[in-house]
């Protein structure tokens, strides 16, 4: 039964502990919110649970700061996620005003876990407000975060500018040991990583060992060995009599959003190949689970201490609310922004950009196709679309959510999607029986189930998993056939564990289907015959395309095409988005 809203809360009560953390977390990925669903029931915080890797710092009761505008900018990590931490609903569904999570003074009578600062230039800086970070499975609060606003960002992005020069006159050999500085201080802690992983994102110990952290971990290395020949261009030597070279130097100070589903993997992304060009950064990370880049930044403080190098190369702000995230894409001072999440704020980002020139590297939406030929291994296909369902319930970017079949093979291939369906355990994170986890927030669940509704509004036959926990943000892993490229379930992202089967009669039809979104992010192509595949491939509006793989290389670009974004991540293409060129030439001779 659905509990009527509520007014909200006066200032002068205080909130429950439990409450508010359940209601931050699903208001806090909300650009665009839907009405509120049955309330949570409050739970204590079990002692067992990891409190994240700062410092506690509890507070005396501050007073409320006033509540912002419900028509402020939507905050970039408010919905960014993939990676996307947060997409955006289907097109079906009309745009509602923002929503803002209900925030508490820090008191010590209530917060019984570690509170999380911003780090500016090494240094906390504590807000008035906070917010609760929760397990998506247990529902449970495990860290109190600060709530930041445009003053904090603004002061993270005074310390990036005044540390700008020393960071980028520092010798690479210097910057190089402390990013592989910080990977070693991370790697002593890796056990308690992979703990908060799971904790703070939802993932299964095998996803967070293997993506959460040890993938992050190698990124470091990567980049702490980079020679510096990378930021030296080769050119002609001589040409018209001119001798010339071309070198790569910093953009000045950058500013990495992250997504909630990968955040550290992804902000290791972000920060190492800046740091590495020269650049100082302030890093926004997605608040339904910033305790794995909080970490983060904290070993990097660590290592520039070690070096003697400057402490404003590195900041950190954290924030429930839009402010933190617009103040860091407007503020004259930060000359790119790299963000990953949805393509609705990327868009915003890429709009408040243009009157500062800002260089962008978005990474944003995607709504994979995997085409299946019809001499494909159906064995191969099978273990690539249940991806969506096994790996972090499809919590990712490169999901191939629509499998586009040749029609000799339909009906085969939905037979051994719905046995494998039915096989699948939802559960704890924790546990290794556990196939299918929860998704990162309440409000996320319920843009799920709103795109599989409207897949049955629209004539299509559902298939879920049986057997779903009563607590937990889960939604049950779905298959979805019957419905064509033109509904709103093949046409969005729905970043949960959802997958849609559609027949084909020939290879021209499967690559219009696959073409037929918004996006061109990653699609897969399946077939005996590689000739073929290659063909089909080399027609498909992805920037990426594996055939019979959904794998991809660290050290190939990595982005989008379309509403997927702008740019290139992957091996030492990051470069071109946190560098400018600069020709110089003199007489030869």
């Amino acid at each position: 039964m659905r509990r009527p809203h509520r007014a909200p809360r006066r200032r002068d009560q205080v909130p429950r502990l439990g409450r508010t953390g359940r209601r931050a977390r699903a208001a806090a990925d909300r650009c665009d919110p839907r009405p509120r669903g049955a309330r949570p029931v409050p739970r204590q915080v079990p002692a067992r649970l990891p409190h994240g890797l700062g410092r506690p710092a509890p507070e005396a009761a501050r007073p409320r700061r006033a509540r912002p505008s419900r028509r402020a900018r939507p905050d970039p990590a408010r919905v960014g996620g993939r990676a996307h931490g947060g997409r955006g609903p289907a097109r079906r569904r009309p745009p509602q005003r923002p929503h803002r999570p209900r925030l508490h003074p820090i008191r010590e009578s209530l917060v019984t876990t570690t509170t999380h600062h911003h780090l500016i230039a090494g240094d906390p800086l504590s807000t008035a407000t906070t917010y609760d970070v929760t397990d998506p499975y247990t529902e449970q609060v495990i860290a109190v975060v600060a709530d930041g606003d445009r003053t904090a960002a603004d002061a993270a992005a005074a310390a990036a500018a005044a540390a700008r020069d020393a960071w980028a006159a520092t010798p690479v050999e210097t910057r190089r040991r402390v990013i592989g500085r910080a990977g070693e201080l991370l790697e002593d802690r890796r056990d308690e990583l992979v703990d908060l992983a799971i904790a703070d994102t939802g993932a299964r110990r095998a996803v967070a060992e293997e993506t959460q952290v040890d993938a992050a971990l190698a990124r470091l290395r990567h980049w702490s060995t980079r020679s510096a020949d990378l930021l030296t261009v080769p050119a002609k030597p001589v040409a018209a009599g001119l001798a010339g070279t071309v070198t790569r130097t910093p953009v000045g100070v950058v500013g990495c959003i992250s997504p909630y589903n990968f955040p550290l993997l992804a902000m290791v992304g972000k920060v190492a190949p800046a740091l590495f060009a020269g650049n100082t950064v302030v890093m926004k990370p997605a608040p339904q689970d910033p305790l794995l880049v909080i970490a983060l930044t904290e070993a990097l403080n660590a290592a520039l201490r070690a070096e003697g190098a400057p402490a404003g190369a590195v900041n950190l702000v954290t924030g429930a609310g839009a402010e933190p995230g617009a103040a860091l894409v407007d503020h004259p001072e930060v000359g790119a922004i790299s963000f990953t999440g949805s393509t609705a704020v990327g868009t915003e980002i890429y709009r408040s950009a243009a009157p500062g020139m800002k260089r962008l590297l978005l990474e944003l939406g995607g709504k994979g196709a995997l085409v299946v030929r019809a001499d494909a291994d159906l064995d191969a296909v099978v273990a690539a679309a249940t991806r969506a369902w096994t790996v972090h319930s499809g919590q990712i970017c490169l999901t191939p959510s629509r499998v586009i079949v040749d029609a000799s093979l339909h009906d085969e291939l939905v037979g051994r999607l719905r046995t494998t369906l039915g096989g699948l355990v939802h559960g704890d994170p924790r546990d290794p029986a556990t196939t299918t986890v929860p998704l990162i927030s309440e409000v996320q669940r319920d843009r799920v189930a709103a795109l599989v509704a409207g897949a049955r509004a629209d004539g299509g036959t559902v298939h879920t998993a049986a057997n779903v926990p009563d607590h937990g943000y889960f939604h049950p892993a779905t298959l979805v056939t019957g419905v064509g490229p033109e509904t709103t379930v093949m046409q969005e992202e729905a970043f949960g564990p959802v997958v849609c089967v559609t027949p084909t009669s020939s290879d021209d039809e499967a690559v219009a289907i696959a073409n037929s979104t918004r996006y061109g992010l990653t699609d897969q192509v399946y077939s005996r015959d590689l000739d073929a595949a290659r063909r089909v491939a080399d027609r498909l509006a992805a920037a990426q395309v594996g055939i019979n793989t959904c794998a991809r290389r660290g050290d190939l670009p990595f982005g989008g095409t379309k509403a997927s974004g702008l740019g290139r991540s992957g091996g030492t293409y990051a470069l071109d988005s946190y560098t400018e060129l600069r020709a110089t030439v003199h007489p030869a001779g």
